[in-house]
């Protein structure tokens, strides 16, 4: 076998469907373009439809189609219709990267039960709601895979005061990861998660543009630099590839070397 077949066996993504959330900015535009590029076909999903359009034409090279919906998953219901749009757009899907989040930056002490209620709902039980709806796509894949994007922050604590919520949602988002691998391995279905440590994104910009911040961020970095979104993308091919079907309930930090200290 040519080396080039080899990869594709390994890591291509020809002929498999993929749903990615929080897909309009950062790292979910990025995941977007990582599976597109090795043949996936994939609906990105996101609230805003404008910069949803943007990535499909700057994608549209790309080996696999790439295909748009717009919803605000923090909505039950835009959930279920998410699930309509990939069987109608895609005809099923075998790769789930829940990638959409959110952070408030409120110390516990002072944080408003509805504020709080906010981050779990997006971080945690949207994140189990759309697993839940596409189960039934996810079952009738040959290799279901669910790769969720945690932190470092569900591993540990946050640094940065004031992202309690965050951590705890993050902290439970690890913990539905390992359950849906352990329930749902019968199905044929594995799940796995991602954990990055600070990458430059929306969601980061004020963090990392603060140089006091900044610094004291890089110095919880043995490689004293941030992430860049393209260093994301072995780890995600290799969870989402069928070749991957023995890793099940894994956590990847993608951190630097964060988390060996």
């Amino acid at each position: 076998m040519q080396s080039k077949d080899y990869l594709h066996s390994l890591f291509g993504c020809q002929g498999r469907k993929a749903v990615v959330t929080g897909a309009s900015s950062g790292l979910g535009a990025a995941m977007a373009g990582v599976l597109a590029s090795a043949g996936a076909d994939v609906l990105i999903v996101a609230r805003r439809a404008e910069r949803l359009e943007t990535l499909a034409a700057e994608l549209q090279d790309c080996e696999g189609a790439v295909h748009t919906f717009s919803a605000d998953l923090s909505d039950s219901s835009a959930i279920a219709s998410l699930a309509e749009e990939s069987q109608n757009q895609l005809g099923g899907c075998d790769i789930l990267v829940a990638n959409a989040g959110t952070a408030n930056r409120v110390r516990l002490e002072t944080m408003s039960e509805e504020d709080f209620t906010a981050v779990m709902d997006l971080n945690l039980k949207a994140q189990w709601l759309l697993a839940k709806a596409l189960f039934p796509q996810l079952c009738q894949s040959a290799a279901g895979r669910i790769v969720n994007i945690a932190s470092i922050y569900g591993l540990g604590a946050s640094v940065v005061n004031g992202l309690g919520a965050y951590t705890v949602s993050k902290h439970a988002l690890v913990g539905l990861t390992r359950t849906q691998a352990v329930e749902w391995a019968r199905h044929g279905i594995t799940a796995n998660a991602i954990a990055p440590s600070y990458f430059p994104t929306e969601l980061t910009e004020t963090a990392l543009e603060d140089e006091t911040m900044s610094t004291r961020l890089r110095s919880f970095t043995p490689q004293d630099r941030f992430g860049q979104p393209e260093e994301l993308a072995t780890a995600l091919l290799f969870l989402a590839s069928q070749a991957s079907g023995y890793v099940n309930g894994t956590i990847i930090p993608v951190d630097g070397g964060w988390t060996a200290w």
